[in-house]
């Protein structure tokens, strides 16, 4: 182990430079990337206009799907009180963590191992409380969907953001040494609430900045945000609603259920492109342009994988990011001694998991389907490589396509069974993990 600053450094740090997204460089410096930009807005106006046309001779209004988007958001007063309240519970655990360190330092060795003891307990506890609690709120206040993922996926977000600064700055108190002239040196409050709003999940003092906030720049990405959940809405309202609303009100054959989950593929790869651009590309670029945040390789050119394992390392660098620092690393060289697989498949089952626990919130129901596609993927074909070769990009892109039109339908499928065969209030909680399209007597 190295030391660094009187600090051990137990894993490689990532080095932040100021550079553009993938896709701003290739939208804005090449006229092929241009190209592609086109084609996909030309294909979300083709839509709305098909939509516009077919609720005017059915209905004679026009709706282009905006009340999808009006219901997604029920309840986003609350959720935002919710997240302002997390927010101030997240400032909070700075000035919590202060004074632990600041205690500590006045503590002999007997008292500070009692002290960390108390303290590690009562962070274990606050993360357990923090999210059970915004789960039972969840599951009190019915949120629209698009309010529920805004809600805990905010929260996650914030806990990791915590985690990642406590994790770095604890070794800079454990290596201060009590009764010395060396004082400790801890990150100011600016510098904590800048890092829970700069989008990245590894926490340094200092970042690399812009001199200027390009405010075209934030309307376009904000405007992109828009156009990425209203074209959501469109998808949703053209191939998914016509397919499964009405089940359980009357008796799905089998072959009604299977065809969809393979006819419906383009709309599951299509939920894939679009939560990654709203999300990864233009929500990222939006709040990194207005903080100034120099370093914007918040994904890599992941439609190049060759390899499922790949995949997964391109995809999302900033999860990606946190789970090699403060996950891999730490199972890596403390618990499992250098072992690559088994710290790797903590790193696929944690990230699995979080994933469920969204889904779960999200939808209100358990079908983890989620859970499987991500250990499928992760644990066992990525580990072992068994879509790698000479056909390599191919393979990932059908089965991450696949994947994702399964996971698309069944969450439908699931979803409108949930509407049109609700559980009883006095049922069991094992219902609960049950599929009601299958318990609800839907398939004959």
């Amino acid at each position: 182990m190295q030391l660094k600053n009187g600090v051990r450094k137990i894993w490689s740090e990532k080095e932040f430079v100021i550079r553009d997204a993938p896709l701003t460089t290739r939208f804005e410096n090449s006229e092929d990337g241009r190209t592609i930009y086109n084609v996909f807005v030309a294909i979300f106006v083709i839509f709305l206009t098909y939509t516009g046309f077919e609720e005017y001779t059915k209905t004679g209004k026009v709706r282009l799907s905006l009340h999808l988007i009006w219901l997604g958001f029920k309840n986003l007063d609350l959720a935002i009180l919710v997240w302002c309240t997390s927010n101030i519970l997240a400032s909070l655990s700075y000035t919590c963590f202060k004074f632990w360190a600041k205690v500590r330092l006045t503590l002999e060795p007997k008292g500070q191992k009692v002290w960390d003891k108390i303290w590690s307990t009562i962070s274990i506890l606050y993360y357990f409380l923090f999210l059970y609690g915004l789960q039972t709120i969840g599951h009190t206040v019915k949120f629209g969907k698009s309010s529920a993922t805004f809600i805990f996926m905010e929260q996650v977000r914030l806990l990791m953001k915590q985690h990642a600064f406590i994790r770095t700055n604890v070794p800079r108190v454990l290596h201060t040494k009590v009764h010395t002239e060396t004082n400790l040196v801890l990150p100011n409050f600016g510098q904590f609430i800048y890092f829970l709003f700069a989008p990245t999940m590894i926490y340094k003092d200092e970042y690399p900045r812009t001199r200027h906030i390009r405010w075209k720049f934030v309307l376009h990405n904000f405007a992109e945000i828009f156009a990425v959940m209203w074209f959501y809405a469109v998808i949703v309202e053209r191939f998914l609603i016509p397919r499964f609303s009405d089940i359980c009100l009357r008796q799905f054959t089998l072959g009604e259920i299977i065809a969809p989950i393979f006819s419906n593929v383009v709309p599951g790869v299509s939920f894939m492109l679009l939560s990654f651009y709203g999300v990864l590309h233009s929500c990222q670029n939006a709040f990194a342009e207005i903080l100034r945040f120099g370093d914007r390789m918040f994904y890599k050119e992941w439609w190049h994988s060759k390899s499922l394992a790949e995949f997964h390392r391109t995809w999302n660098v900033l999860v990606q990011d946190w789970l090699y620092t403060y996950i891999y690393k730490e199972f890596y060289e403390v618990i499992f001694l250098k072992n690559k697989k088994a710290a790797g498949f903590v790193v696929f089952f944690v990230s699995a998991v979080v994933h469920e626990w969204l889904v779960i919130n999200v939808f209100r129901f358990f079908l983890p389907i989620n859970l499987l596609l991500f250990l499928t993927t992760g644990a066992v074909l990525a580990a072992m490589g068994i879509l790698d070769g000479k056909w390599g990009n191919f393979l990932v892109l059908y089965w991450i396509g696949i994947g994702f039109g399964i996971e698309a339908n069944l969450l439908a499928l699931e979803t409108f069974a949930q509407d049109n065969c609700p559980l009883n209030e006095n049922v069991s909680s094992v219902e609960f993990y049950l599929p009601r399209f299958i318990t609800c007597g839907c398939i004959k």
